[in-house]
């Protein structure tokens, strides 16, 4: 079995390509098409804005944030003349369309795709967020997270069993690691008394939001943040 490589490992750039390629495998996603329209001359290359512009209308804004598209652009953005700065999206699309597996599988919408390439499996994906906010949410969320920590340590009180018990619930999802966006804030709020106002606890779900299910959020990976994950639920277990 291939070496998994976890987020810890990535750089931000390789964390968001790894995301967007999910998002491609997942949903059959074709790029070409849409950066096709920005380059006329088909010759491989369009401006940086119409990069961002096609990723957008191909519909890559609702898996990524814009910092991590902005991370890719910025990536495959050479020079192609002292005064003409173009992103490369020809050797961008090479990179991304490695994860289909199947021949001319746009051609063919029926057809049974194999299981996620091993590759793409991220093996710390329920015990830490890889989603990149804007640098405005990130240091809002950080402030946030700080603020929590320090209440939970003085109280002495770990927050993940909080979250087990909502997520034991008979009318829980039943998803490892993840309840409901209404559940997480109860859970906030209600039981774990930690005041948080409705933008701080926006961007908070949009951090450990699931990246498939926007409307669940990822407990153990905040959990994780906040509390000592040896002292309090032991070593991440690989076949989780």
């Amino acid at each position: 079995m291939p070496t998994i490589r976890t987020t810890q490992d990535m750089t931000p750039f390789e964390s968001a390509l790894t995301r967007l390629k999910k998002m491609v495998y997942k949903q059959r996603l074709r790029l070409y098409e849409f950066l096709a329209d920005f380059d006329k001359l088909r010759s491989g290359f369009v401006y940086p804005n119409h990069f961002m512009s096609a990723l957008s209308i191909a519909g890559v804004d609702k898996g990524l944030s814009y910092a991590e598209m902005q991370i890719i652009c910025d990536t495959y953005t050479v020079p192609r003349s002292p005064s003409l700065i173009m992103t490369d999206y020809r050797t961008f699309l090479q990179d991304v369309d490695v994860v289909f597996t199947l021949p001319n599988l746009e051609k063919t919408p029926l057809a049974d795709v194999a299981p996620e390439p091993w590759e793409l499996l991220d093996r710390d994906r329920y015990y830490k967020s890889s989603r990149i906010l804007s640098d405005e949410d990130e240091d809002i969320l950080r402030m946030v997270i700080q603020r929590m920590e320090e209440i939970v340590n003085k109280r002495g009180t770990p927050v993940k069993p909080f979250f087990d018990d909502a997520a034991a619930d008979d009318n829980s999802v039943k998803l490892y690691g993840h309840v409901t966006i209404a559940q997480f804030r109860q859970c906030i709020s209600t039981k774990l008394d930690l005041h948080l106002t409705d933008h701080e606890a926006a961007i908070v779900v949009n951090k450990f939001r699931h990246e498939d299910k926007p409307e669940l959020v990822n407990y153990i990976a905040f959990s994780n943040t906040i509390d000592n994950p040896e002292k309090y639920w032991g070593d991440v277990d690989d076949d989780a």
